[in-house]
């Protein structure tokens, strides 16, 4: 499949800037439990990770532009793959930081500012639909902090010396896009200390004392992370083709 199989669909209904919101793809993991693989352009079926992902939100009506933060070494990369697959949403592919708190502010700091909301995405979660899209784009306009989530489907154990079992119906497994008041989070980024802490934007917030609002996820919407995920993903791609 070539970048040319793909139909982009620009609709003209976001361009007002009250009616849409900015993402910030954060691709600038190690990679370090893919085998040796570079996850964010590892191809499944014929199209790289990256790629796919950008995609997504290029299609979406609601997204005013896209920014991606990756490894230096990858950038030129990435510019390349927005060319071949008319990315024209694109607003810049910059830097990573030291982690990935760092990363997100680094993408912050290129928009242009002027956005009510903004949604931040793994660059290796290829797999959000429009409508998931759609969801998170409205959520970053009326609420502080919004995730999906789908429910945990495994038996949670909490370790310690005395190994529990918690209820698993008050757990849900936590995706991106995240959406967030694009103000007060840029602010609290550039205030945070140990920004390794946080394992996702939505526990800054909430470390502030805003509220997460909860929003239905999407079991289509994994994470490459290791080399059985690209399996999964195959699958995933394979059946989207089906309904294209």
């Amino acid at each position: 499949m070539t970048a040319t199989d793909f139909k982009i669909e620009y609709s003209a209904v976001a361009e007002q800037r009250g009616s849409s919101v900015p993402v910030v793809i954060v691709a600038a993991g190690s990679s370090s439990r893919m085998g040796g693989v570079n996850k964010i352009f590892a191809s499944v079926a014929g199209v790289p990770v990256i790629a796919r992902t950008m995609l997504a939100f290029q299609r979406n009506a609601m997204v005013s532009e896209i920014v991606v933060v990756t490894q230096e070494a990858y950038i030129a990369d990435i510019k390349k793959l927005c060319d071949e697959y008319m990315i024209t949403k694109i607003a810049c592919v910059t830097k990573g930081g030291n982690d990935r708190l760092s990363s997100v502010l680094n993408g912050l700091n290129v928009l242009n500012g002027d956005s009510v909301g903004v949604m931040i995405h793994d660059g290796a979660r290829p797999f959000p639909s429009d409508t998931l899209i759609t969801k998170m784009a409205k959520a970053a306009l009326e609420h502080d902090c919004s995730v999906c989530a789908v429910a945990v489907k495994d038996t949670i154990k909490e370790k310690g010396e005395r190994v529990q079992t918690p209820e698993r119906s008050r757990f849900v497994a936590v995706q991106t896009p995240q959406s967030l008041n694009y103000l007060k989070y840029k602010e609290l980024l550039m205030n945070a200390y140990n920004k390794e802490q946080f394992t996702d934007d939505a526990s800054v917030m909430e470390k502030a004392g805003f509220n997460t609002v909860i929003i239905d996820g999407e079991e289509s919407n994994i994470k490459i992370t290791t080399p059985i995920d690209l399996i999964l993903a195959e699958a995933i791609a394979k059946e989207e083709g089906k309904c294209e």
